[in-house]
C-alpha cells in the first residue's frame, strides 16, 4: 500500500491545524446527518469515517499535551497524512 507524505506544508503537521481540520470535517459530516434526518435525504454516511476522525483527534490531544503519547507508532507525519487523507474524502 502506498503511503502518502507531506513535504511542502510545513504549518499541515502542527497539532493544532490538524484539529482544526478534523473539527471542520466532522462538522460537515454532523450537517449532512442532520439534513438526513430532517428532509430525508437518504445520503449514505460513512461511519467508520466519523469513528476514525474522533480516534486521530483523541490522539492528537494527549499527543499535545503530551509528546511522547503512543511512542514512536504514531508520528505527527503519519496522523496527518492519515487525517488528510480522511478530510477530501
Amino acid at each position: 500500500m502506498l503511503t502518502p507524505r507531506l513535504t511542502n506544508c510545513e504549518e499541515c503537521t502542527e497539532i493544532p491545524a490538524l484539529l482544526k481540520d478534523i473539527d471542520c470535517k466532522i462538522t460537515s459530516i454532523a450537517k449532512d446527518l442532520y439534513n438526513n434526518t430532517i428532509f430525508a435525504l437518504n445520503r449514505s454516511i460513512s461511519s467508520v469515517m466519523m469513528f476514525d476522525l474522533l480516534q486521530y483527534k483523541r490522539i492528537l490531544t494527549y499527543k499535545f499535551c503530551n509528546p511522547d503519547y503512543a511512542g514512536q507508532e504514531f508520528t505527527i507525519n503519519k496522523i496527518a497524512s492519515r487525517v488528510k487523507l480522511l478530510k477530501y474524502k
